[in-house]
């Protein structure tokens, strides 16, 4: 059964299917609010709590939208009010930065000038406004698409498109400071 399938039932009374999306869908929540929250113990609160939410509020998604962005975009949202809450803003940063940067330098060419390079963007990275480090990590560490950062960021797609490329700029500058 499609995802669609199972959503329209779900809105016409089929609530038992909301296992279906759980199943599907509930690692993926986890590690999108692990890597803002960093402690596994409140990734897994954070994540009951947007399957509640999305369970309760799944009248109000939009089949044109892609299930896992509308579900991305909860996480995302209940793990910064979070943050917020916990006033622990210390660094947006993943803790395992260092090794996925590492990973993406063994894949293309092993050379101290790119571990080198890597460093700097990490150092100056974690030095960015959480505004610039949160679309960054959106688009590359992510993978998202403007269309999913606009939809989770609640923004037009240019505005996402400009946010970025003052991002990266932002980026830019901390490096050459560093």
């Amino acid at each position: 059964m499609e995802e669609n399938e199972i959503i329209r039932k779900i809105k016409s009374g089929e609530k038992q299917l909301f296992e279906k999306i759980i199943l599907k869908h509930q690692d993926f929540i986890f590690k999108a609010v692990y890597s803002l929250v960093k402690t596994e113990a409140q990734a897994q609160d954070l994540t009951q709590e947007v399957l509640l939410k999305a369970y309760e509020n799944i009248e109000k998604f939009e089949e044109k939208a892609k299930l896992s962005s509308w579900l991305y975009r909860i996480a995302y949202n209940l793990s910064v009010n979070w943050l917020e809450r916990e006033k622990d803003k210390e660094s947006q940063f993943p803790e395992n930065a260092g090794e996925i940067f590492e990973e993406t330098a063994d894949l293309q060419d092993e050379t101290f000038e790119k571990a080198e390079t890597a460093a700097l963007i990490m150092k100056s990275f974690e030095n960015l406004e959480e505004k610039h480090r949160i679309i960054l990590k959106l688009r590359y560490l992510e993978d998202k698409s403007y269309q999913e950062i606009a939809y989770i960021l609640n923004m037009p797609i240019n505005t996402v498109k400009i946010k970025i490329l003052r991002a990266k700029k932002a980026l830019s500058k901390a490096a050459n400071y560093s």
